[in-house]
């Protein structure tokens, strides 16, 4: 659903690039599963290479990692202390990258950040935090006039998942983010193109079930937080092939893009219940 207020769109319109990561910069970037959520941003960011950038619950940080070469400023915000200490330790030497440990729902947020951001996002993240209204209050503070929030998640709701938070309606949606001080949003399911989806399948979740099923320790189904992904427990032992397993993460991106976006609107759902949800929201 869309909707619009009497208000200028913002000058953002380009999209963004796909980073050309030199083998050097593969070696050093933080290990991380196939980043497939990053499509949302090259699919729907507004972008320009000024901006000034928040991202709620940063995994791995290697979103991060490519991202920070193509804006101004980024801060990475976790509610895990650990997260934020790991993240420091590889993203440390970045210097336009600040790292924040905070609760997205805390009162005061805006003012323990101390600036004013003209992008906001979460990825696979926002189905995860039990308070929505504080946190979508948070970041209407945190956004300049005019700022984008952009949030992606499964809106599917417990015991089919292990998120706390989901919406059945797209008017539950609408009210918390008009009551945080958004005056246009744009809120629709997405799911992988065809092609997109039987190529994912093949070379990505094929191969990390037989992954699991040789090493029997791991559980299957989406973790809640990053420690619990495969590529945070199993980094000890894969770290040292990381930039071999990022090159075949390359592979699968150019295998995904070829014949065209990996993510499209899906206009057949009746409900936004039991899919991925995009949330595109500017602020008054």
């Amino acid at each position: 659903m869309i909707m619009d207020a009497q208000l200028a769109s913002p000058a953002m319109a380009a999209h963004l690039s796909r980073p050309h990561l030199t083998w050097a910069e593969l070696c050093q970037s933080p290990l991380h599963d196939f980043p497939i959520r990053d499509e949302v941003l090259y699919q729907y960011l507004d972008w320009s290479p000024d901006l000034n950038v928040l991202e709620i619950g940063p995994g791995s940080g290697f979103t991060a990692f490519w991202l920070c070469r193509q804006v101004r400023q980024m801060t990475l915000l976790d509610a895990a202390a650990q997260t934020i200490d790991d993240l420091r330790a590889q993203l440390g030497s970045l210097p336009n990258v600040d790292l924040v440990a905070a609760d997205a729902a805390q009162p005061g947020l805006a003012a323990l950040l101390k600036s004013r951001f003209d992008v906001a996002f979460g990825l696979d993240v926002f189905d995860l935090i039990p308070d929505p209204i504080g946190t979508l209050r948070n970041l209407g503070e945190s956004l300049k006039p005019g700022g984008q929030l952009l949030l992606s998640f499964p809106n599917v709701p417990p015991p089919r998942a292990k998120g706390v938070t989901c919406f059945a309606r797209t008017e539950e949606i609408e009210l918390l983010l008009k009551n945080a001080g958004f005056a246009r949003w744009e809120i629709c399911n997405i799911r992988l193109a065809g092609y997109a989806a039987g190529a994912y399948e093949a070379l990505h979740e094929r191969p990390l079930r037989l992954f699991r099923r040789l090493r029997r320790s791991e559980k299957n189904g989406r973790p809640q937080v990053y420690d619990a992904t495969w590529a945070f427990r199993n980094r000890g032992a894969i770290g040292r092939y990381k930039s071999l397993v990022h090159l075949y993460w390359k592979v699968v991106d150019w295998a995904l893009r070829q014949r065209g976006p990996i993510f499209v609107q899906d206009l057949n759902r009746q409900s936004i219940l039991n899919g991925q949800l995009l949330v595109r929201a500017w602020r008054s």
